[in-house]
């Protein structure tokens, strides 16, 4: 009897260490030790005893995470789930991620459903899904709606209602005007809207050269040459002083705002960027992003990886971690993919119904190989036009042109692997 309890005992925890023993290593892109530990206690409490799966976070800073990334792919010392931004393209077609519709494909659609579609593109290649986006951020407008109703003016539904605004507003001292930060991302919002692209839809040709792109471009260059938008807006303060009546900003303008700027409190409001008709219909779309989630193809445990990508990016939660770095972070907005979960997120109804319907309004960034570097064909050609009044036309084309032959060269040196990807869809 003896015996045989002993023999239980060990055959219990022989099972025990073999199942804690299956563990995975998560590097997560953009998030400090804390917002990392609201997620793991989540992790510690509910997915590890459901699952026996261990899974540890590693938090990286946006300044290293790509070098550091790259050298573990090179290395092949990966960590079981890799997170990245547009170049996912580089590391898909290296080989350093798996295709997760065809490791899971019935899995696969479901959740894909439950996601913004609008940060579905750097990661779609042809039928192919090398991520999954956690989080999602996109471009919204803020208005001083006091200023606005004092001048006789509603906030402005297109560029060409806000621009026919612009003479009034100038004449009293104020101005409207369009982003603090990334030039890059105002002009994909105005392109897009007009029907234009960066990039085309096989992945290694540019779309600037388009007629869609070459208007959208033009019209965003003339909201500065011919509207006389502000080049540079120096933060928040000529908003709050009332001398800028709007700006388009990230989703984290409301809790900026409303912590910063008390003293306005019930004078401005968040609402869609001004859009632009196009075929009879009003396009308010800026530029919508995410964190993006792959498994690594050197993982061992990519079937543990998987299972921990279906929890972690569950509508309960994803809210849970979106409304707890909120409670915990003063100032700090983290949205996430999953809309379901967007619905559940601890902000103003009214404010998170903009929020849904921006990002909802946005076109997906394509997949497109080296799409930092060709970015920056995009930057040199604004900086062109409205610092150096160059042509806009002339500026957009000679980065179209820049664009193709930089990706020309990508393709041949993806080739090989372009290759293997075309062995492996036949053999399906």
């Amino acid at each position: 009897m003896k015996k045989r309890t002993v023999l239980m005992i060990l055959l219990i925890l022989v099972l025990s260490i073999t199942t804690l023993g299956k563990a995975i290593e998560f590097w997560m892109v953009g998030w400090g030790n804390e917002m990392a530990n609201i997620a793991q206690g989540l992790i510690d409490t509910q997915f590890t005893p459901q699952t026996g799966i261990r899974a540890k976070i590693i938090p990286l800073a946006w300044g290293d995470y790509y070098t550091k990334s790259l050298m573990a792919l090179a290395s092949g010392d990966t960590p079981d789930i890799f997170s990245l931004g547009s170049e996912i393209a580089d590391f898909a077609l290296r080989g350093g991620l798996i295709d997760l519709a065809a490791f899971k494909p019935a899995e696969y659609a479901v959740l894909e459903k439950e996601l913004f579609s609008s940060v579905m593109g750097p990661f779609s290649f042809e039928a192919r899904r090398f991520a999954l986006p956690i989080d999602v951020a996109a471009l919204v407008g803020v208005y001083r709606t006091d200023v606005l109703n004092e001048m006789g003016m509603s906030i402005p539904k297109t560029w060409e209602e806000l621009s026919s605004y612009q003479p009034k507003a100038l004449a009293k001292g104020k101005t409207f005007a369009f982003m603090n930060y990334d030039e890059i991302w105002a002009a994909y919002t105005v392109m897009t809207q007009n029907g234009g692209q960066f990039f085309g839809a096989d992945g290694f040709t540019s779309a600037l050269d388009t007629k869609e792109s070459v208007n959208g471009f033009i019209k965003y260059i003339e909201l500065f040459t011919k509207h006389k938008l502000p080049l540079q807006l120096v933060g928040v303060e000529p908003f709050i002083r009332g001398e800028q009546i709007s700006y388009v900003d990230g989703l984290w303008a409301y809790p900026t705002l409303s912590f910063a700027a008390p003293n306005i409190k019930g004078k401005w409001k968040v609402d869609l960027v001004p859009g632009t008709y196009r075929d009879g219909k009003l396009y308010n779309g800026s530029s919508a992003g995410s964190v993006l989630l792959g498994i690594a193809a050197a993982s061992k445990n990519k079937e543990e990886a998987w299972q921990f990508l279906k929890w972690f990016l569950s509508q309960d939660v994803l809210a849970e971690i979106s409304n707890s770095i909120m409670a915990k972070i003063n100032g700090w907005l983290w949205l996430p993919a999953n809309k379901k979960a967007m619905q559940s997120v601890n902000l103003p109804k009214e404010v998170r119904d903009v929020y849904f319907r921006q990002i909802e309004a946005c076109e997906p960034v394509p997949y497109a190989v080296n799409a930092l570097v060709q970015y920056r064909f995009v930057g040199l050609a604004l900086q062109k036009t409205v610092m150096l009044k160059e042509d806009p036309k002339v500026a957009v084309l000679e980065a179209a042109k820049d664009m193709n032959e930089e990706m020309a060269r990508r393709r041949k040196e993806y080739n090989r692997f372009l290759v293997e990807l075309a062995k492996k869809d036949k053999k399906k």
